[in-house]
């Protein structure tokens, strides 16, 4: 993916227009995701305390239900993490490392100590809400996936980026959906699912089976796992801004890096600004599902501009090629959005759209399969089964946007349209300008340099 992760690989495959409008809901994937840890971290602390997981927070009554709940210390934590991460990134990734020791150690504790608790009766009631319930849970659950991203904006600190980024991405994915799983059914079995408390739940629970003394050890851990998640999501959050900023798409004094600290202190003070002022007043649930459909947009996109990219090839793709590629993209599209469309609103089981819909997401796979010739292939890694495996992923992507509440997309389309008004007032022409500026037109490689941050005097 290189330096900017998706925003430069989606930047070369389907233009700056859309890598600009995937970028924008990335930089709001980071945002929502550390506000939503930094008020996490409110509830653990409280019951590290001795209080109940919302004791720490200001309830104003006079606001709206899901803005009410007040969050000075969430305020707090994100500030702390924002100093640590302008200080030093080398810092923070030795403190990350010592970190991860300890979390890892905790992790296996909640997974023994669970399991040595657990009735097996809590399981008896296994899909309570049937499957929609469990698409809806789906969705919401890609809020654990936010995050991975980061790790390919660290190409400038691997030795060989092309082969230690992907397995940096898929080892840790792996790992990681592991553990996951293994706490899910280790929490459900230790207390019925209507039980579980949302914001310290693990504490909560170890607490309603009898082990109140290792609440305080899970809070620790908690604790110490969500600030180095933070630490993460300053580092990360602060490096895709500044990437965006060096093709001038963004202001760019967002790209200026300190000469002492090496660090871009300007995209991290903007960055987690905006964090704690969402963190300290926005309820969990609004945070998680916003998080979401953000989250599987972004997915969508970079599997589309897979397919583009295996497929198309400028100057030496046909035209007869390019319009059968067109043609089974829109077809893939048009039936998902039309299967998640009919999933979102229909309440009853019927199954007849799905037998037109299905079919015809298959066949149009199947004909970029057989008939659209590939113009690319990967040198060194690659997504497998291809087109299959991406077409796929658009699909389910798109399909689980259709199990998340209406009023989280009418967020999603204000922050969108913010994005497209700015773009086109703003970014747009500096972006033109710059790349116009460091030559691009005559020697072709102008956005190479913008997108090293290497322009003429001119364009500064």
């Amino acid at each position: 993916m290189g330096k900017g992760g998706s925003f430069a690989y989606l930047r070369v495959e389907l233009g700056d227009f859309m890598a600009f409008i995937a970028a924008g809901n990335i930089l709001l994937e980071y945002v929502i995701g550390c506000a939503a840890v930094a008020r996490s971290w409110t509830s653990y602390f409280a019951v590290l305390c001795n209080h109940q997981p919302e004791d720490f927070r200001i309830v104003v009554h006079s606001m709206p239900e899901d803005y009410r709940q007040l969050d000075p210390i969430a305020v707090v934590v994100v500030s702390i993490s924002g100093i640590l991460a302008i200080l030093s990134t080398k810092g923070s990734s030795r403190f990350n490392y010592i970190a991860s020791i300890f979390h890892v150690t905790v992790i296996i504790f909640i997974i023994v100590a669970g399991f040595s608790k657990a009735d097996t009766k809590n399981y008896s009631d296994f899909m309570p809400f049937g499957v929609r319930g469990i698409f809806k849970s789906s969705a919401v659950l890609f809020f654990a996936y936010v995050g991975f991203d980061a790790v390919s904006t660290m190409a400038e600190e691997t030795k060989n980026p092309a082969r230690d980024i992907p397995i940096g991405l898929v080892g840790s994915m792996i790992i990681i959906t592991a553990l996951y799983c293994l706490l899910a059914v280790a929490l459900c079995l230790m207390q019925p699912f209507r039980q579980i408390d949302k914001d310290a739940p693990f504490s909560v629970a170890f607490e309603a089976v009898g082990m109140s003394w290792a609440k305080y050890i899970v809070a620790a851990g908690a604790l110490e796992g969500m600030t180095t998640a933070l630490l993460v999501g300053a580092v990360g959050q602060a490096r895709y801004l500044t990437h965006i900023a060096r093709t001038h798409v963004m202001p760019p004094w967002l790209a200026q890096v300190h000469p002492k600290t090496g660090t871009p202190i300007n995209a991290t003070i903007v960055m987690l600004t905006a964090t704690a002022i969402i963190g300290f007043f926005t309820d969990l649930g609004i945070l998680a599902n916003l998080l979401s459909v953000s989250t599987l947009f972004i997915f969508m996109l970079v599997a589309l501009a897979l397919l583009v990219r295996r497929y198309y090839v400028s100057g030496e793709t046909t035209t007869a090629d390019r319009n059968k590629l067109i043609t089974c993209i829109v077809l893939i599209l048009g039936s998902s959005i039309a299967t998640a469309t009919y999933w979102g609103l229909s309440d009853n089981n019927d199954w007849i759209t799905y037998v037109i819909t299905v079919p015809i997401w298959f066949l149009a796979t199947l004909g970029l399969h057989v008939f659209v010739p590939e113009a690319s292939s990967p040198k060194l890694w690659g997504v497998p089964l291809v087109p299959w495996l991406p077409s796929a992923s658009i699909t389910i992507n798109i399909f689980l946007l259709g199990s998340i509440d209406g009023a989280s997309f009418v967020r999603f389309g204000i922050w969108t349209v913010v994005l497209l008004l700015y773009y086109f007032f703003f970014g747009l022409h500096a972006s033109y300008d710059t790349a116009k500026q460091s030559g691009e037109n005559k020697t072709g490689e102008g956005w190479k340099k913008v997108e090293e941050g290497v322009v003429s005097s001119e364009a500064k």
